[in-house]
């Protein structure tokens, strides 16, 4: 169980919790009824009754004279004010927010109660003016001079003995010390998602840097709490199929990105940056569900996407996507691609050549399926291929007639059964990239010449092995080129 002190200092902490927003000076009770901090309970109560009397009457009252409050107080604010001033422990934490005035019996010295009023003064200005920003840095530079005199407290202790409370002990002040600069900066992370340059001046508080953190992450919270709630609407509309309204809802995304960098920038907090993530990641789904249907639209969204991006991996992937086709066929295909499904991209460029008669993309759809089935499609390649063709003819009719010495019909049967080798090979990619226009045109003249004089020097009954194995060959190769297609369509599985 906790002693009985600590408990006092926790309360003190609450209570300065509790009024620490941006009303923190607009309801502090002694600039409400226009009293001193160090007024007997004796002025309490006359000021009291000749208050209430004269609001009875219709009348109003005129609070601080110094700073007078922004519009004259309410019948139930003076009443609240003056209950508050009956509770020892709540005034003293009052007091903390308004004038101290010249030293009295504190015996303290002058510079540090004009200090603190320049401090208060400061602040109340800041939190009644509406637009100018620029006095919160006085406020905060203001409030540190004050608070960096060690003398600070020992008014703040004279004070608490002074109203003479058992609820009050050292613990009280020192729950204080610990408190008050958390509450200084509450009122400015409250009005923060309001007025977001308030939240980069945080930074001018001289605070230890876990309070700002914590001051930053509060003002952030609305934001990233309104961010998780639309990424998850916007993404229950996508999978439901309503693009069009998931996009329309996206379009606050891009606002509130900027606002939280605002609030906190994601350079400086993990998990700002997260929430930046996901709104570009968001962003990316919509505009990739938008291509087929609104292709400006789709276009915006990605660009966005990519500039609110943090990780490394999304960036690369919304950057592929910008670069996808427009054509809805061609990105189908492609997204089969990136998923691992080859087979299935294979098997829709063939469906599409059934369907698509104009002829760029008939082109487009054949040189696809050439670069995925591994079809030997360039017309730049065929005199390699044709000697590619021929060798494998004549090295199937060497090493079945010529060494293991069968026969003719052996040497055509062999070709037959291995007739799709050539095709695989054709289609391999180290083939496609070892043969250059310019070599498949070196090779084939090389190949002619090499097999003229080998048709000229050789007898023809050493050649017609040969000859029945190249027929079969021309009559198999629909059949063997088939089969090769089969063969490169379950590699790409």
């Amino acid at each position: 169980m906790a002693a009985p002190s600590q408990d006092k200092g926790r309360v003190a902490a609450a209570r300065l919790r509790e009024i620490a927003g941006p009303e923190l000076y607009r309801r502090n009770p002694f600039r409400v009824v226009g009293l001193a901090t160090d007024a007997k309970p004796a002025q309490v109560r006359a000021q009291r009754h000749l208050l209430l009397g004269a609001l009875d009457l219709g009348g109003t009252i005129p609070g601080d004279r110094r700073l007078p409050l922004p519009s004259p107080p309410s019948a139930q604010e003076v009443r609240a004010a003056f209950d508050a001033l009956e509770r020892p422990d709540h005034r003293l934490v009052d007091e903390l927010f308004w004038w101290w005035g010249e030293p009295g019996a504190c015996g303290c010295a002058p510079e540090v109660h004009e200090v603190h009023d320049i401090a208060v003064e400061a602040h109340a200005k800041a939190l009644d003016n509406k637009t100018d920003d620029d006095l919160w840095i006085d406020a905060a530079d203001a409030w540190m001079d004050a608070l960096d005199d060690p003398r600070f407290f020992d008014h703040v202790r004279h004070r608490m003995k002074a109203l003479s409370d058992r609820r009050m002990s050292e613990s009280t002040v020192e729950g204080l010390r610990n408190a008050l600069p958390k509450a200084l900066l509450a009122p400015q992370v409250a009005l923060a998602p309001s007025r977001p340059r308030l939240a980069t001046l945080l930074d001018t508080w001289d605070v230890p840097a876990v309070l700002l953190d914590d001051a930053h992450r509060s003002a952030a919270e609305p934001t990233t709490a309104r961010i998780d709630a639309l990424v998850r609407e916007v993404n229950s509309l996508l999978n439901d199929g309503s693009t069009r309204a998931a996009a329309q809802r996206a379009d606050e995304l891009p606002r509130l990105a900027n606002l939280l960098e605002t609030l906190a920038p994601h350079e400086r907090y993990r998990w700002s940056a997260k929430d930046r993530n996901r709104v570009a990641v968001m962003l990316n789904n919509c505009g990739l569900a938008l291509r087929d249907s609104d292709q400006t639209k789709a276009s915006d969204l990605l660009e966005l996407a990519l500039s609110f991006v943090v990780e490394q991996r999304d960036r690369e992937i919304i950057q592929d996507n910008m670069a996808l086709p427009s054509s809805s066929w061609q990105f189908e295909v492609i997204q089969l691609v990136r998923e691992g499904n080859k087979a299935s991209a294979i098997q829709t460029l063939r469906q599409l050549q059934l369907r698509i008669t104009d002829p760029v993309q008939r082109a487009q759809i054949d040189a696809m399926l050439n670069e995925l089935a591994g079809r030997p499609a360039k017309p730049s390649r065929w005199p390699a291929n044709l000697v590619l063709f021929v060798a494998f003819v004549a090295m199937v009719t060497i090493c079945v007639v010529g060494a293991l010495g069968g026969s003719m019909f052996a040497s055509i049967a062999a070709t037959i059964v291995l007739s799709w080798v050539p095709f695989v090979v054709i289609g391999a990619r180290w083939y496609q990239s070892m043969m250059s226009g310019v070599v498949s045109f070196i090779t084939g003249c090389v190949a002619f010449v090499v097999g003229w004089r080998a048709l000229a020097s050789l007898p023809s009954d050493v050649l017609e092995p040969f000859w029945g194995s190249a027929l079969a060959f021309v009559v198999v190769s629909p059949f063997a080129y088939g089969v090769s297609l089969m063969i490169a369509d379950w590699r790409n599985r």
